[in-house]
């Protein structure tokens, strides 16, 4: 079993009340991680958070000053909102940060949620044009993965199309380069530099409904989840399963390629965590209340009553890790039984909670729950 942190700036404030208190707070956070044995720090990405708080601009950026302060920890992002980028930067940005860490770089890719949000950036990119918003998703998907495993690469799409037409170059000591021009027009571009990893780092999507599942399959990428309960998400790791392994022509193992997040609190007891956490956790919950769909909390063949409140005595046993290490370990070994998960995300940072609390929570899950599936293995 592997564990790996999960984090944005906002949940990692603790008491801090500007950028750069939050800033010095995620890294003291990933230098304890990673001596604590974590495989790696995940880092989200929001913008324009109108409360105030939770604002992640730029993992790739801050992934960076990270892996600086780190030597062994991998660094990754869930996830880049792919269609909020544009996809030659992200490819350029993405592929310098996997050669300064010498290859500890995980991507991971989103669609984005908030309509305040994407639109922002492109006209395609609103969660609510949902053809549109998932065809700029594929294409940016696309893009990326051409520029890294390609010397030279060019595309034709709805919404991108590279070299733009009646690009030319010419420069007297470059003679024309049939590789990639027509004389001096350029036909394909060269993108640099290319990954430290190859073909390139891991990549992941984000996933909630059957339909993301489906479509991380067929792309060939590595699929996290977070809110559902164990059931869902073993019928949803089972189509994404047979699905790759139509891409793939080989058979997938339920779980293969696969991971699951949930925040996650340890405490001496059920009440401890209640008092500690439930506010912070909440947040999340309900912020995400309805934008994602209600389906994603439910069981296969149930349907909730629209008086259903997400609150903590409905989503506890459903989908949170909380309570004192006896009770982590059984869900978690209920992950792993129903869903042969093998990789687990830990939201261990929570709106509110003091630093102390955050460190404490990190350390705790390490020492009181990890070696119980290290002594499995």
């Amino acid at each position: 079993m592997r564990f790996a942190a999960f984090t944005t700036v906002a949940s990692s404030a603790g008491e801090a009340t500007t950028a750069e208190q939050m800033i010095d707070n995620l890294r003291e956070q990933t230098v304890l991680a990673e001596e604590l044995g974590f495989e790696a720090m995940w880092l989200g990405e929001h913008h324009f958070g109108p409360y105030g708080i939770g604002d992640l601009p730029n993992p790739i950026l801050l992934g960076a000053d990270l892996a600086a302060r780190t030597s062994r920890i991998r660094i990754g992002q869930m996830a880049n909102i792919a269609p909020w980028w544009h996809p030659i930067r992200l490819a350029e940005d993405l592929a310098i940060l996997d050669n300064m860490t010498g290859g500890r770089v995980d991507v991971g890719f989103g669609r984005g949620i908030w309509p305040y949000e994407g639109p922002q950036f492109h006209p395609n990119a609103d969660p609510r044009k949902d053809t549109e918003n998932r065809e700029l998703f594929r294409e940016t998907v696309e893009v990326v993965r051409e520029i890294w495993t390609n010397e030279y690469f060019s595309y034709r799409g709805s919404n991108y199309s590279f070299p733009v037409d009646d690009t030319v170059f010419s420069h007297p000591m470059y003679p024309s380069n049939p590789d990639w021009q027509d004389g001096e027009r350029v036909t394909r571009l060269r993108v640099t530099p290319r990954p430290h990893q190859k073909p390139h780092p891991p990549l992941w999507m984000t996933v909630s409904t059957d339909r993301s599942v489906t479509a991380a399959a067929e792309l060939g990428l590595k699929a996290c989840y977070w809110q559902p309960p164990a059931r869902r998400m073993r019928q949803r790791m089972e189509i994404y399963a047979r699905a790759r392994s139509e891409r793939e022509g080989r058979p997938f193992a339920l779980g293969e390629d696969q991971a699951v997040m949930r925040s996650t609190y340890v405490a001496s007891s059920m009440e401890e965590a209640r008092r500690d956490a439930e506010e912070g956790i909440m947040s999340a919950f309900i912020f995400n209340d309805p934008f994602r769909g209600r389906q994603v909390f439910t069981n296969p063949d149930e349907e909730l009553a629209p008086d259903v409140k997400l609150d903590w005595d409905f989503l506890e046993p459903r989908t949170l890790l909380v309570g004192s290490p006896e009770n982590v370990v059984e869900k978690i070994q209920e992950l792993q039984e129903v869903c042969n998960l093998d990789y687990l995300l830990i939201s261990f940072t929570h709106m509110g909670m003091p630093l102390l609390k955050t460190l404490k929570n990190l350390e705790t899950f390490a020492t009181k729950v990890m070696p119980r599936f290290a002594a499995a293995d």
